[in-house]
């Protein structure tokens, strides 16, 4: 019993010591284009009509500035980080506009579609993988889905054509969003080396890789605009 109790506190020591222990920051800015197209995603865009802006819609859609379309994540190329649920997950409808236009969770997460509009919506995906439909939801109510795939899953709308988004589920918990100017920043990292991910709504995926050590700050800038 007693070299057992020995055994299993030398593993213990040694698995601390296989550990990454520092806890690193990383911040940085991503370029984008000064322009940039809002992609309108589904076969059925061309027959949309373009509906007069209210100015509460002028609002939402302020504050979902193209800057605001980017995630960033990291992702560890040495350990596996363990991931929890993400909390407070909620793709809102508001003014005929999904809020935020990208939404990014861990996978295994539960995300609360909440209709705030004043209308009628049925919002639905047929990602591979990842689809359902949300089905004919009032105004106010709010319906829960979990999202096993990893990646991206597409929504949409089936009564306003318009309506379009995405939530990006990861494999890690390192990740955010980056602000109106770009600037973004990750605390929390083990020690290691890290892919770069980087998601924008209409321009697509850039990745690239990163090291971090010593539980110090370490900028990465990144960029979407094409040369």
């Amino acid at each position: 019993m007693r070299m057992l109790s020995i055994f299993f506190y030398a593993t213990m020591l040694l698995n601390t010591a296989d550990a990454p222990i520092n806890k690193n920051k990383i911040v940085g800015k991503i370029a984008i284009p000064t322009e940039v197209p809002l992609l309108k995603r589904g076969s059925n865009q061309k027959y949309c009509e373009e509906e007069p802006a209210s100015p509460r819609k002028k609002q939402i859609e302020q504050e979902n500035h193209p800057n605001r379309h980017v995630v960033v994540s990291f992702h560890p190329l040495d350990f596996k980080a363990p991931i929890s649920p993400t909390a407070n997950a909620i793709m809102n409808q508001m003014e005929k506009t999904f809020v935020p236009k990208v939404l990014p969770v861990t996978q295994g997460s539960t995300v609360e579609f909440l209709n705030s509009d004043t209308e009628v919506h049925n919002i639905f995906s047929m990602t591979p993988r990842a689809t359902f439909n949300i089905g004919r939801r009032q105004p106010g109510k709010a319906v829960p889905q979990l999202i096993e795939k990893l990646g991206l899953v597409e929504l949409r709308c089936d009564i306003h054509c318009g309506m379009n988004a995405s939530i990006l589920s990861l494999d890690t918990p390192f990740f955010t969003k980056a602000n109106a100017n770009g600037n973004y920043e990750v605390d929390g990292l083990p020690d290691g080396n890290y892919k770069v991910q980087v998601y924008h709504y209409s321009l697509g995926f850039v990745e690239d890789n990163i090291t971090v050590k010593g539980g110090g700050v370490v900028t990465k800038n990144l960029n979407l605009v094409k040369p």
